[in-house]
């Protein structure tokens, strides 16, 4: 009878201990959703959200700013060392070649240095008005881009330039820049 009190007695100290690790460990969880909230909202751009500032200029010489993205118009960020960018570059480049909008609609931003980013520009440039910049760049930047790839559909809301859709293209998972 003395082994089955203490039994019982041990397994209820052992439940007790339990439940205050588990209140110790929701208690922790809440207080680093409070951490990394703003971070999580910082992350990256979401449909209707502004398009920042920037001022940039193409690889063809061509200015762009954010007053020069036409409504309804698609920005890409692609980035050289990619692999979900290398699977989703031909699909981007078939569907702009179908867009019947033109190249002006079309801005393809490539996160890298210029030497390593040549093959992506060289596939690019026919269909889109082509950026080369360094991670944390003006137009990364304005967009708030988290990883690549990463396709927007840009228009214009009571005169603000946002984001109207970031599911233009079916894309694989994303990876940091």
């Amino acid at each position: 009878m003395y082994v089955l009190t203490a039994a019982v007695v041990l397994l209820s100290a052992l439940c007790l201990l339990n439940i205050l690790l588990t209140v110790g460990v929701v208690k922790r969880l809440r207080e680093h959703t409070e951490i990394l909230a703003p971070i999580r909202q910082q992350a990256g751009i979401r449909t209707g959200d502004e398009v920042g500032d920037f001022q940039t200029v193409s690889v063809d010489g061509r200015p762009l700013e954010r007053g020069s993205l036409a409504d309804d118009s698609v920005v890409a960020f692609f980035a050289p060392d990619c692999q979900p960018c290398k699977v989703l570059l031909p699909e981007f480049v078939r569907f702009a070649e179908a867009d019947e909008s033109g190249r002006e609609r079309r801005m393809a931003v490539v996160i890298g240095t210029p030497e390593a980013s040549q093959d992506l520009v060289a596939l690019l440039n026919p269909v889109a008005h082509v950026v080369v910049e360094e991670p944390l760049g003006p137009v990364g930047t304005a967009f708030r881009t988290s990883g690549t790839p990463t396709v927007l559909r840009v228009g214009t809301a009571r005169g603000r330039t946002v984001v109207t859709s970031d599911r233009v293209l079916a894309m694989p998972a994303a990876t940091a820049v």
